[in-house]
């Protein structure tokens, strides 16, 4: 397509009214989709609809099903948002469904429990191991007769690698205690098993270490701000102060207990798909997968600037053994990171969306760092765009889920520029709908060019 003709057909769409804060005339989201999907006629020509993927009393059902929280996550996906997509779509049987940016695997998860097939990747390798793991129906009583080994050879080795940097994190006979688990686990055989304690081992590092729990990228608890820190500061210091080696011991056994129940009820799930997560290199834009191969894309990439997903999970990643070099190759890779060079950078302002780029120039003039995050971002998403058309089959779906987020005091909908730059990629609008994120909404405030993302909105788009 030419420059001209690709300008031209990013004409932006009308304004998506703001919303209430009661969102009283929210629909369940379920009810939206089935009716849009069994009557596209009917469709509205605003094409927003504000829906509630909770229940209708507001709960969110039972977040800890099957292996959901077989590990932390930063800004994990609403599980309700996968499961609700997938149960409203009654003509898809035995689909295929992928999820370019799987993070810890909900999508994944939600669509083997749903009884369909599903294709995960991501550029963070702790990501990918998880999400391994996750969807891994394993024989738990297998499984578990990897423990006493593993504690028993723990408890007698002497010499563990401990790196360096990460004495710092951890008092020195707990990164000891985690070290030799670590060495123990790398000597079992059954290579899925393996990866299970692996996982289990990385879910309590977090909760064992001088880390805050409150904030997701480590910041170290200090004695010194205790002066002027609440109670729950308090709380968090006196725990850290107070671990020991056999306290490792004991949470890494009660993680086992609690991941072996999940696999178990997975294993149990009756009508299961099959996942898997594909291997390094491969990234959302570029996923190698036939053309026509899928029939539904489900995904929610990361937001831009708005969380450190690789820096979130460091500790975990370090005591694994992945380098320093890797974790920042992850953290570049990573769609919307702020590890990026300005160099040339108002070369690189420029992306062939017209919607975008006015806006990338109003930034500029604030913060020309935020501006070429953000035109990276957009042109990754063009080829993202073009990417789901290729591996879609015709007449093949695409839910994508983004937030209206506030960048150098600027809003930016990248709900509506995405729905955009889709259209200008062959991909069909059918509709974005609208959810509130309750409380406090996703918290991205860490300086003055950034804020609160308060909706989550999903693009619906057919090939």
């Amino acid at each position: 397509m030419s420059t001209k003709r690709m300008l031209s057909a990013l004409m932006p769409f009308p304004a998506i009214p703001a919303l209430p804060r009661d969102c009283e005339d929210r629909e369940p989201a379920f009810d939206v989709i089935r009716r849009i999907a069994d009557h596209p006629e009917h469709g509205s020509t605003s094409k927003t609809f504000r829906v509630a993927f909770r229940s209708n009393d507001g709960s969110v059902g039972c977040r800890d099903a099957a292996t959901h929280w077989i590990h932390w996550y930063p800004a994990k996906m609403f599980y309700r948002i996968p499961r609700e997509i997938l149960r409203s779509l009654r003509r898809m049987k035995n689909a295929t469904v992928l999820d370019p940016f799987c993070g810890s695997g909900t999508v994944l998860l939600e669509s083997v429990l749903s009884g369909q097939n599903a294709i995960g990747a991501d550029v963070n390798p702790l990501a990918r191991l998880i999400s391994q793991v996750k969807v891994n129906p394993l024989d738990p009583e297998h499984v578990e007769r990897h423990l006493p080994g593993i504690v028993r050879r723990a408890r007698t080795n002497t010499t563990p690698h401990i790196r360096e940097d990460l004495r710092y994190w951890f008092k020195p006979g707990v990164i000891r205690t985690l070290a030799l688990l670590r060495d123990s686990i790398f000597r079992i055989r059954h290579a899925a098993c393996r990866d299970f304690y692996l996982v289990t081992l990385s879910s309590i590092v977090r909760s064992v270490s001088w880390a805050d729990p409150s904030i997701a990228p480590p910041v170290k608890l200090s004695a010194e701000r205790l002066h002027r820190a609440n109670e729950r500061y308090r709380r968090d210091l006196v725990k850290a102060q107070n671990v020991r080696a056999q306290d490792v011991y004991d949470s890494f056994t009660e993680a086992v207990s609690q991941n072996l129940h999940r696999l178990a009820e997975l294993s149990n799930a009756p009508g299961r798909g099959n996942a898997i997560v594909l291997p390094e290199g491969v990234e959302a834009a570029c996923t190698g997968l036939p053309a026509g191969s899928v029939d539904l894309v489900l995904t929610s990439p990361p937001y831009c600037g708005a969380q450190k997903y690789v820096r979130s999970l460091r500790l975990e990643m370090l005591l694994l053994g992945e380098d320093l070099a890797s974790i920042a190759d992850a953290d570049r890779k990573t769609l919307g990171s702020e590890r990026i060079s300005i160099r040339n950078a108002h070369s690189r302002l420029h992306t062939l969306c017209a919607e975008a780029d006015r806006l990338i120039l109003s930034i500029s003039i604030k913060n020309i760092t935020r501006a070429v995050m953000l035109a990276e971002y957009i042109r990754y998403l063009q080829r993202f765009a073009f990417e789901c058309r290729r591996v879609l089959r015709p007449g093949g779906v695409a839910f994508v889920t983004f937030g209206t987020s506030t960048i150098a005091g600027c809003t930016v909908d990248f709900a509506q520029l995405f729905a955009s730059i889709s259209v200008a990629a062959g991909l069909q609008h059918i509709a974005t709908l609208i959810d509130r994120i309750p409380s406090r909404g996703l918290l991205t405030r860490r300086h003055n060019s950034a804020g609160t993302i308060d909706d989550e909105q999903v693009v619906w788009l057919k090939r």
